[in-house]
């Protein structure tokens, strides 16, 4: 297996993956995303939102520890995020699992239905690194409201390394003719995060400075995994709240303060 680092660009690569379209192949290998904190465009109002407020209406001190968390994030967080192409979909005979490569993963129904259509998926980590979050956690100690915004920063961050990393693999995807479905993880959506160490099985090991404990966690912390789909017939949702019927999940509570915030 290569392990290559590249920008944050498209492109399909001369050696690739044979695709049923007939267009572009698709990349092989593993491919490392070159992603800075710059990249990342994290929300400071999705931020207040999901510590329960308005950007406008939060009380001064916090929004002055949230601009020093921030401020903190921009120095120590080290994005490190990648992919990895393989052969993926609908298991045959299954309405709640998905075969990628020679792997099946009980996924249940929500996610296999959303790869229904998909003849490709990609294997993804994404991570923040370790200083910010040890960073964070001695603030918790000193002071504990700066400690919990700065979680909450951190954890800001690494969604939205995900979803620069997503945007990358959705521009690999339409230069190669797919489509991409949202991104889904273990522990979501009925998904079992016990699952996890099946899913790291098909990147090499400690891909983007990632490792699991026996409990599937992964470290550092503010790290995201998962899977996203890709052909020429899938669908990508607004939100993963359309689909799914989780009431306690927190991309369902995020995505509702910010609408609320609006």
């Amino acid at each position: 297996m290569t392990d290559h680092r590249e920008p944050c660009r498209p492109s399909c690569g001369s050696a690739a993956l044979p695709g049923k379209t007939g267009t572009v192949p698709l990349p092989s290998g593993v491919n490392e995303v070159s992603l800075g904190f710059g990249d990342l465009a994290v929300d400071r109002a999705g931020i207040a939102s999901v510590l329960g407020y308005r950007e406008a209406t939060m009380p001064e001190h916090f929004g002055e520890l949230l601009d020093v968390a921030l401020g903190e994030a921009a120095v120590r967080c080290r994005p490190r995020a990648g992919f990895r192409v393989l052969a993926g979909g609908r298991a045959e005979g299954r309405l709640d699992a998905v075969r990628i490569g020679d792997a099946v993963f009980t996924t249940q129904k929500i996610v296999a239905g959303a790869l229904a259509r998909a003849e490709h998926a990609a294997v993804f980590a994404a991570t923040i690194g370790p200083d910010f979050e040890q960073w964070a956690r001695e603030a918790l100690g000193t002071d504990p409201v700066l400690g919990f915004i700065a979680d909450a920063v951190g954890s800001a961050c690494a969604e939205a390394l995900a979803d620069r990393l997503h945007d990358h693999i959705e521009a690999v995807m339409a230069a190669c003719g797919r489509k991409i479905t949202n991104r889904y993880s273990p522990g979501y959506c009925g998904w079992s995060v016990a699952e996890q160490h099946q899913l790291f099985a098909l990147l090499p090991a400690g891909f983007c400075g990632i490792t699991l404990g026996e409990s599937a966690l992964m470290h550092p912390v503010k790290s995201v995994s998962g899977i996203i789909g890709a052909g020429p017939a899938v669908k990508h949702s607004d939100y993963l709240c359309d689909v799914c019927n989780m009431r306690d999940c927190t991309y369902r509570r995020y995505h509702e303060r910010r609408r609320a915030a609006v």
